[in-house]
């Protein structure tokens, strides 16, 4: 049996999930037109420009691959404190609602 994956991680608030970086309109307004994403970033100690290209590829100019790109390129460390931040703004990580 194969399993599908994914380069990120699954993001769930309020009952809705969605891969990280995903171009799903829904994605876009949970995480972009609430403002969560900026706090979410803010709230991490990942450089300026690691910060800047995940909310522009998330927001503004939306490529999935990009998002991918710079994920790939955190080290475990830093991913594991991004999913951090995410949980303390009230997401949840990687867990499917039924």
């Amino acid at each position: 049996m194969l399993w599908g994956c994914s380069d990120t991680f699954l993001v769930t608030k309020d009952g809705k999930s969605y891969f990280f970086g995903g171009k799903r309109d829904e994605l876009y307004k949970m995480l972009c037109d609430s403002g969560d994403l900026g706090k979410i970033l803010n709230d991490t100690r990942l450089s300026q420009e690691i910060k800047d290209g995940l909310y522009k590829y998330n927001c503004t100019q939306r490529s999935g691959e990009k998002v991918k790109e710079i994920y790939a390129f955190l080290k475990p460390e830093q991913r594991r404190e991004l999913r951090l931040s995410f949980q303390q703004h009230g997401y949840d990580i990687n867990y499917l609602t039924c």
